[in-house]
């Protein structure tokens, strides 16, 4: 059957504003294009993939609709629609022209109306309807021809069609009778009436015995007198209420069905709309690049079966000049994954497969496929497309290969041009640019126990996956370079993002050595500390209960106990499961208790115990007996870098039990270059650096030029004292609002960390802010750009958007404020370590020294060395990290070295 589509373009463009809301999208002109963008995707994903015979858009008109003058409060209570969403309205309208759709906008009629009366004529004509919606009042439309078509839907990807039996399932009735349950429930949303006291349920029920509005008012006399009165009293709202929400389907619309035009996309418009809105990425896939669709019916996927076949594949990649590659393995751990093939692709709809695993063997195993093909994976001339490509590197090092650096990595450039405002993985990636669903891993491998290992997985159906992620990846080269263009990331991309990859490779290759006696002799220690505090809570409690036990513990803090009593405070909100005994709870407002205390102290050894001596050991690799954790660029939104497997950031470092787990973090053993250590250099209060520099603030700027303690100097400042009358306690709150400030910190915070009084927190900031004035100016600046442009960035020029800047939940907002002012700090600092990091790996290649890389935490580089280089090699690392950005202060680096990564500091 011929298939008609009819889209309600304002609740899309509605949608599309909220759901593109974090996009940050705009035109040349710097005007918010997110929910024209939104609506764009919406429609050309219903072009391409779904090919309608016909398609129409319908848009609500301007002014007052028959219904406000049947009832002057229809709609009264719903929030107008935000002035940037109305504002992008005539693009929408520009957007359907273009691409050749029929538009309709009926003076007096809602775009719900005129999909009703085209949606009525389109199946009395015998074609299949399908309604672009999610608007739950069309239900009282669907048959068996017409259904909706929702593709805003949170939990499906895939657009949810609904039918009959989706009227049934909502409102309980069939969909001719779904106006008669609106009808009595009314609708809060429009500020339709219905009968006040009367909800879904009793509208269900009503409808379902007598079947109509009419059928109820016919039989008043059998319901309840309770229910008698409430539809008596409302009698005339109620008959007004079926009128509103029924839809017409007798509109008079210009064409109607019977001489609607087909699609005719005009691509010369399109081309200069997409200009102005600055879809670059559209403007590449309508030029027919790289982001042009898969012809998922004509792909031509090709096995590597035979000598001759890879001889072949070489011939085609050395031709291209480049390919986009990809690993299949046994393992998310690259060290220890086992290789089971390799896709690779050079064009759209064509990707090779090289399986590992082929029966028989191609080439006779492993070691001589991989003999055959490292000259050509070695050879830099063949520029390399990946997906986190850092991966696949470290995959092939562990297997003898060593590949070059890449060209392009679309996870890094997603996250360059988008950050945090969506997911870098492939899967999201194809879905966002291509509306095309990948086949899930876990229809190749399983879930859970029955998840098995893809070398245990049919070749045909690896090939299938492997090649579709070469070939996805290649395509999406194009669109996301267009993106970067139109983000303008390219150069921070190619000078900053880029060049790290494979430094971040090369650390997480070399790992580091793991004392695994020492860590199971911590493991004992922390035990009998355990026990020891276990026993020391439950005697102050005075009897035997689960400490672990949030619910047994809230009843004796509070209902045994009453520590609320002692500490002269409210209880704490109870939670579902009882009291909350939250860390931030139990700090705040309880911390001088002495069971509070014991509990606080227990729980610090218990996840010590718990989270890293236990688990440490078990991520020491097999095959090179050292810890090899991952680094992510494309994790924290502030552009720092992330750690995992384990997480080597979190350890803890202001504890005397959290350092001594860095002492099990040790050198390689001596061998020819003899006694190895480990070197540590950590920027000195970087942060407060970039801040004097970003704010300018002479008397900040002063501190670090002179070489002065900059919490003294601040506390000297703030206090009108000279340096060395500054005491301990007034440098440790100087230190507190210096790095508090950079967080949002308050005064009640403040006041929390210090001891001070909330009145003397409040004087204290703005003794300070008096003392640092530009510090205050820049923060109020900084705050005016984010609301303005909806985005901060970092020197490098890290953009991370701010959709949330203009919040009406005061919450929300105060976060996004805080996250705008701290960003180009924090991320700025990120951008020298990173800088300091691509050109240490740089210098210690070509220096003739033995020293290597190995970890980055926070602020700090930890190098391994051998001794007798040790000198020459801190002069070089603390040349590159202080020479990585010129700030208008100089930046300090502390240096340590010794046996372990505790003694170097």
């Amino acid at each position: 059957m011929p298939r008609l589509f009819l889209l309600d373009g304002t609740a899309l463009a509605f949608r599309a504003h909220y759901a593109m809301a974090r996009s940050g999208l705009t035109a040349a002109d710097g005007s918010p294009t997110g929910a024209v963008y939104g609506f764009t995707m919406v429609l050309r994903r219903i072009l391409e993939q779904e090919a309608p015979e016909r398609i129409a858009v319908a848009l609500d008109p301007k002014g007052p609709t028959f219904r406000h003058e049947r009832y002057e409060p229809y709609k009264a209570t719903r929030q107008r629609a935000p002035e940037e969403m109305i504002a992008q309205l005539d693009a929408v309208r520009d957007v359907v022209r273009a691409h050749g759709v029929p538009l309709y906008e009926v003076p007096g009629y809602e775009a719900d109306d005129v999909l009703g009366t085209l949606a009525t004529q389109g199946e009395r004509a015998g074609w299949d309807v399908r309604i672009v919606t999610g608007d739950k009042d069309f239900l009282q439309l669907v048959s068996e021809r017409v259904q909706l078509y929702n593709v805003f839907r949170p939990e499906s990807d895939a657009p949810v069609i609904q039918g009959p039996d989706a009227a049934k399932e909502k409102f309980g009735v069939e969909p001719a009778r779904v106006i008669e349950v609106l009808g009595i429930m009314g609708d809060t949303s429009d500020n339709v009436p219905g009968v006040k006291g009367i909800g879904e349920m009793g509208a269900r029920q009503l409808i379902e015995k007598y079947r109509t509005i009419a059928g109820v008012l016919e039989h008043l006399d059998e319901l309840t007198p309770k229910l008698r009165e409430k539809i008596e009293r409302d009698r005339e709202q109620l008959l007004l209420s079926r009128e509103l929400v029924t839809i017409v389907c007798d509109v008079p619309v210009e064409p109607d069905f019977a001489h609607m035009p087909a699609a005719a996309p005009d691509t010369e418009a399109l081309r200069e709309l997409f200009r102005r809105l600055a879809f670059k990425s559209l403007l590449v896939k309508l030029d027919g690049g790289a982001a042009a669709a898969r012809p998922a019916a004509t792909r031509a996927d090709r096995i590597a079966r035979t000598a001759e076949d890879l001889d072949v594949l070489e011939r085609e990649l050395r031709a291209a000049g480049h390919c986009a590659i990809d690993t299949e393995t046994t393992s998310l751990f690259p060290i220890d994954a086992q290789l089971v093939g390799i896709s690779l692709a050079t064009q759209a709809g064509h990707a090779w497969y090289v399986p590992f695993n082929l029966e028989p063997r191609l080439l006779g195993g492993t070691e001589a496929l991989l003999a055959r093909l490292k000259p050509l994976l070695e050879d830099a001339s063949v520029r390399r497309t990946g997906q986190n490509y850092k991966y696949d590197a470290l995959v092939f090092a562990a297997h003898g290969v060593r590949v070059p650096e890449p060209d392009f990595d679309t996870m890094v450039a997603s996250y360059c041009a988008a950050g945090a405002l969506r997911r870098h993985n492939l899967d999201a990636l194809a879905l966002t640019f291509f509306n095309e669903h990948k086949i899930p891993t876990s229809e190749l491998i399983g879930t859970g126990k029955a998840q098995i290992t893809m070398d245990k997985v049919p070749v045909d159906k690896v090939a299938e996956y492997a090649c579709e992620d070469a070939e996805t990846t290649l395509r999406l080269r194009g669109v996301l370079e267009a993106e970067l263009a139109e983000k303008d990331a390219t150069k921070l991309y190619r000078t900053r993002e880029l060049p790290l990859v494979m430094v971040l490779a090369r650390m997480e290759e070399r790992g580091i050595r793991l004392d695994t006696e020492l860590v199971a002799s911590i493991g004992v220690e922390l035990d009998a500390e355990i026990t020891g505090l276990v026993h020391g809570i439950q005697e102050l409690a005075g009897f035997n209960f689960n400490v672990n036990s949030t619910k047994a513990l809230g009843e004796v803090l509070f209902e045994h106990l009453k520590i609320q009593e002692a500490a002269g405070v409210k209880k704490p909100k109870r939670t579902q499961t009882g009291w909350s005994t939250d860390a931030e709870t139990l700090e705040t407002s309880y911390a001088d208790v002495p069971i509070v205390r014991k509990l606080l102290e227990y729980r610090e050894v218990h996840k010590l115990k718990s989270t890293y001596v236990e688990a440490l050991p078990t991520y020491v690799s097999p095959r090179t007996g050292r810890v090899h954790c991952s680094f992510s660029q494309v994790t924290a939104a502030t552009g720092r870098l992330a750690s995992s497997d384990p997480n080597l950031q979190n350890i803890p470092i202001r504890t005397e039990r959290g350092r001594k787990l860095r002492e099990a973090f040790v050198p390689r053993e001596p061998d020819a270059h003899g006694k190895w250590v480990l070197l540590s250099a950590d920027y000195s209060q970087i942060e407060l650096r970039v801040m004097a520099h970003l704010s300018g603030d002479e008397k900040m700027r002063a501190a670090f030029e002179r070489g002065h303690d900059i919490h003294a100097a601040t506390a000297a400042t703030i206090f009108g004292i000279m340096p060395e009358l500054v005491t301990r306690e007034m440098r440790s709150q100087a230190k507190v609002i210096n790095f508090g400030l950079l967080y949002g910190m308050g005064p009640q915070r403040l006041a929390r960390e210090t001891g001070l009084t909330i009145n003397e927190a409040k004087k204290f900031i703005e003794k300070y802010f008096g003392a640092f004035p530009k510090v205050r100016a820049w923060i109020q600046h900084t705050l005016e750009v984010a609301r303005e442009r909806g985005y901060v960035e970092t020197l490098s020029g890290m953009k991370r958007w701010m959709p949330d800047i203009k919040s009406e939940n005061q919450r929300v907002r105060v976060n996004a404020e805080n996250a705008a002012v701290n960003t180009p700090v924090q991320g700025s600092a990120a951008d020298i370590i990173k800088k300091a990091m691509i050109d240490l790996d740089r210098e210690l290649a070509t220096s003739g020294l033995a020293a290597q890389l190995l970890l980055q935490v926070h602020d700090e580089l930890v190098v391994e060395v051998p001794e007798r280089e040790l000198a020459a090699t801190q002069a070089l690392v603390v040349r590159c990290m202080e020479q990585a950005e010129q700030l208008a202060v100089p930046l300090k680096v502390d240096c340590g070295h010794g046996a372990n990564w505790l003694a170097a500091h």
